[in-house]
C-alpha cells in the first residue's frame, strides 16, 4: 500500500504536466547546417568543449518542453553552431498520434517575442545617430497628446530603459488591443503613471513598442516595419527577421505550445502583472493571422536563429556587416550602457539591469551566465535568449517553440548558458 500511495502524486504529476514526445534517437530529429559552420577549433574553441555545449542543447530537448530548439552561436565572428532540433509543428503536447510532423531546419522562422525589444530600440537609436531625435528629450515634444498627468517630462531615455511609469494598459482584459495601434496609443496617452521621472524600473512588456513606432512614424514617415527594412534588414540581406511574417513565412513557423503544468492561478497572476496577459491568452492570440499580420514592436518579431544572431554579431562588430556600415560604433556603444545597477522590477519581481534597450548581463552571476557584465541581450517570454558578449566574442541565438509553465526546464537552460560562458573564455581587448 505505502508504495502504491508514494507513486500517485507521481502518476498525477505525469497528468498534468503537459510535455512533447521526445525521439529515442534524437539524431532522426536533427538539423545541421554543415555549410555555414566551421571547425570550431578556428573560432578559439576546443572540439571537447564544442561537444559539451551541444549536448546541453540536446538536453534542453530532451526536457521534453519544446517542441523545436534552434541554436546558433558565433565566436569571432565565425558559427560554430547552426543547428535545429526536434519539430516546427505536429509534435505538440495536444496533437495526436495521426498529426503529421514536421520537422525543424535552421530556415525554419519563430517568433521571438519580447527579444524584438532590443532590435526596436536600435531603429530609434539610429534615428538619433543621424540627428532626428534626442533621446532625452521628452516624448511629448513628438507625441504632444502624451502629456497628460504628468507625463510631459516623461523621456524616451526612461521609456527604453523600463522606468516612463506605464508598464500596462489599466482595466484593459482583452489582450487582442495590442493589434489595435491608434487605440493602444490612445490609451496610453491618457493613462495615469505608476510613477513619475525615472524613479521606479517596472518592465513594460507591450506598452513601449507602441510609443517607441509611433514616434518613428511621426519623425520619420514611414512605419516602423519599412524602417526596419529600409535601415537594417535590407543593408544587412536578411530574408526572414521582421515584425511578423508573410503568409508563406506563417505557413513554415515553428508553432508555440503550452507545455509543463497548466491552470495555476499562481501563474496567471504573475503573467497578467509581467506581460499582461495569461499564457492562455497568449497562445489563443498566436492561434491568429492577425497576430502575425500586425506589427508589435515589443513582441512579435520573427526570425531564423541564425538572423536575429546576425543582428548581434553586427553589433560586436562594430555595427559592420558585409563591408557596410550600419551603425556607428558610438551608437552601439551608447545603446548599450547600463543606465542603473541590478535593482528589484516592479513588473516581473526579479532583479534586472538595463541599458537603453537591452536586459544586461552581471557579476558574479547574470542572465548571461557568469562574470557575464558586459553582456548585452534579451529575453522573449522566458525561453528564448538572444545575446553578444564582447569579452567572450561570442553573439548566441536560442530560439524554442514551447511556453513552459512551471517545469523542469530552466535547470537544463542554466546549465547550458554555463556551458557556452565555460568554451568561450573572455578575451582581454
Amino acid at each position: 500500500m505505502s508504495s502504491i500511495a508514494l507513486d500517485f502524486p507521481r502518476r498525477a504529476l505525469r497528468n498534468v504536466m503537459h510535455r512533447i514526445e521526445v525521439p529515442r534517437d534524437i539524431g532522426t530529429v536533427t538539423h545541421i547546417d554543415s555549410s555555414t559552420e566551421c571547425d570550431p577549433l578556428e573560432a578559439g574553441i576546443a572540439h571537447k568543449q564544442a561537444a559539451a555545449i551541444w549536448r546541453a542543447v540536446e538536453d534542453l530537448y530532451r526536457t521534453g518542453y519544446y517542441p523545436a530548439v534552434m541554436f546558433c552561436l558565433r565566436r569571432q565572428g565565425r558559427v560554430v553552431f547552426n543547428r535545429a532540433l526536434g519539430h516546427a509543428r505536429g509534435n505538440g503536447p495536444e496533437d495526436d498520434a495521426g498529426t503529421q510532423k514536421v520537422p525543424a531546419t535552421t530556415s525554419t522562422p519563430s517568433c521571438i517575442f519580447s527579444a524584438s525589444k532590443a532590435i526596436t530600440a536600435m531603429v530609434l537609436h539610429r534615428m538619433e545617430e543621424k540627428g532626428e531625435i534626442n533621446l532625452l528629450n521628452p516624448i511629448s515634444h513628438y507625441i504632444p497628446e502624451f502629456a497628460r498627468h504628468g507625463k510631459e517630462r516623461t523621456t524616451i531615455y526612461h521609456l527604453l530603459s523600463h522606468r516612463a511609469g506605464i508598464p500596462g494598459i489599466a482595466d484593459v482584459d482583452d489582450p487582442r488591443v495590442v493589434l489595435d495601434h491608434e487605440q493602444s496609443l490612445q490609451l496610453l496617452c491618457e493613462a495615469q503613471p505608476q510613477h513619475l521621472f525615472g524613479r521606479e524600473q517596472a518592465y513594460h512588456a507591450i506598452t513601449g513598442g507602441v510609443i517607441l513606432a509611433e514616434i518613428v512614424r511621426r519623425v520619420s514617415g514611414m512605419d516602423i516595419r519599412k524602417a526596419w527594412r529600409t535601415w537594417f534588414k535590407e543593408p544587412m540581406g536578411l530574408k526572414v527577421l521582421d515584425y511578423g511574417a508573410s503568409a508563406p513565412a506563417r505557413a513554415k513557423i515553428a508553432e508555440q505550445a503550452l507545455t509543463g503544468i497548466q491552470g495555476c492561478r499562481l501563474v496567471d497572476d504573475f503573467a497578467r502583472r509581467a506581460i499582461g496577459a495569461t499564457f492562455d491568452d497568449v497562445m489563443e492570440l498566436l492561434a491568429t493571422a492577425d497576430f502575425y499580420k500586425a506589427v508589435i514592436p515589443s513582441g512579435n518579431m520573427v526570425s531564423t536563429a541564425e538572423e536575429v544572431g546576425a543582428f548581434y554579431q553586427m553589433l560586436l562588430d562594430g555595427g559592420r556587416w558585409n563591408g557596410r556600415q550600419i551603425l556607428r560604433p558610438e551608437t552601439i556603444q551608447r545603446a548599450t550602457m547600463e543606465v542603473g545597477p541590478h535593482v528589484l522590477d516592479r513588473s516581473i519581481g526579479v532583479p534586472l539591469r538595463f541599458s537603453q534597450g537591452f536586459m544586461l548581463g552581471g557579476a558574479p552571476l547574470g542572465l548571461f551566465g557568469q562574470r557575464s557584465q558586459h553582456a548585452f541581450g534579451h529575453i522573449g517570454l522566458a525561453n528564448n535568449i538572444t545575446w553578444a558578449d564582447p569579452e567572450r566574442q561570442i553573439s548566441v541565438a536560442l530560439l524554442v517553440s514551447g511556453i513552459p509553465v512551471l517545469a523542469g526546464n530552466y535547470v537544463a537552460l542554466l546549465k547550458l548558458i554555463a556551458r557556452i560562458g565555460g568554451a568561450c573564455p573572455r578575451v582581454e581587448n
